[in-house]
């Protein structure tokens, strides 16, 4: 993700990583490194399902193990359990909080970083610089663009 390590107070998903077993380790990795203070998971309760909503999961190849994954890479998961709403109860929800160990409170000036090297990426004009690897990164009708194939070499942009 475009964004600097420990840049956003808290992270939170809904179905997102739902469909994406086999991935667990990586996404959460990724969602830990930007999240400042929380990451909070609304993600298929596939351990607390019943027997025919797990058998439905993994016809869909939905994620499971959320939790055991976080604690397995150290995270400190200060709850988990079934989300009390739920439309289709052959795919209820659990929460899983997940609090930053070594909160910062520091106030960045940006949030957004060089999607390959995730070092900080400097607004000029209309661009994103990347002093760090010499590409800027447009901004169009005020969204950023910041992926890989997105940034333009600009090897010479410092000079301007």
């Amino acid at each position: 993700m475009p964004f600097l390590t420990n840049s956003i107070d808290v992270v939170y998903t809904s179905h997102s990583i739902e469909p994406n077993r086999g991935s667990e380790r990586p996404i959460l990795e990724e969602l830990y490194r930007v999240a400042k203070k929380f990451l909070v998971l609304f993600e298929p309760a596939y351990e607390l399902a019943s027997l025919e909503a797990r058998q439905r999961m993994d016809s869909h190849g939905y994620c499971r193990g959320l939790t055991e994954t976080a604690l397995a890479l150290g995270y400190d998961v200060v709850d988990h359990r079934l989300f009390p709403v739920t439309l289709n109860p052959l795919n209820p929800t659990a929460v899983t909080i997940i609090r930053k160990r070594n909160q910062t409170e520091s106030v960045a000036t940006t949030f957004f970083a060089d999607p390959k090297l995730k070092t900080p990426l400097q607004k000029v004009g209309d661009v994103f610089f990347s002093p760090d690897a010499l590409m800027v990164f447009p901004i169009i009708g005020g969204i950023p663009c910041l992926r890989p194939e997105n940034g333009i070499i600009a090897t010479r942009f410092a000079d301007l």
